[in-house]
């Protein structure tokens, strides 16, 4: 403590949407180079298997954090998890749709549609993105 402030450590949910973005970033990084650029198969199935497994990850971390006895959540986690949610899916519907404009413009569909995994990791963008937004949205509303 420092003149009359106390340091608060930040909640598990704060951490856990601060760590989130920060690794979704990562992945989505990853995902543009590896999958969209490169084409590579072991990359665009890793980025696959990471997004799948991504819902457990907070569930794993939350009974970690309960097994430390800490405070897990207070009553803002479900208002901050729902807004983070909605943003969630307005990015997830704009990469979309853009994505659908996109190929549906022949000279860019020519393009998007050469290298084999090109719009298959473009997908796999844009839910990582979509995901990042998210925990973004939380970790800010915090």
């Amino acid at each position: 403590m420092r003149a009359g402030r106390e340091t608060v450590q930040a909640g598990f949910g704060e951490r856990f949407a601060r760590n989130s973005a920060l690794g979704m970033s990562g992945l989505a990084l990853f995902a543009a180079i590896a999958v969209v650029v490169q084409g590579g198969v072991f990359p665009f199935l890793s980025t696959t298997a990471c997004l799948a497994m991504s819902y457990f990850f907070r569930r794993r971390a939350r009974h970690e954090e309960a097994d430390r006895r800490r405070a897990i959540e207070d009553e803002r986690d479900d208002v901050l998890l729902a807004r983070g949610d909605r943003t969630f899916r307005i990015a997830a519907s704009i990469w979309m749709v853009s994505l659908a404009i996109a190929l549906a413009w022949p000279p860019v569909r020519e393009a998007l549609l050469a290298p084999v995994l090109r719009v298959p990791g473009l997908l796999l963008v844009g839910v990582t993105v979509a995901n990042v937004a998210g925990h973004a949205t939380v970790a800010a509303r915090y």
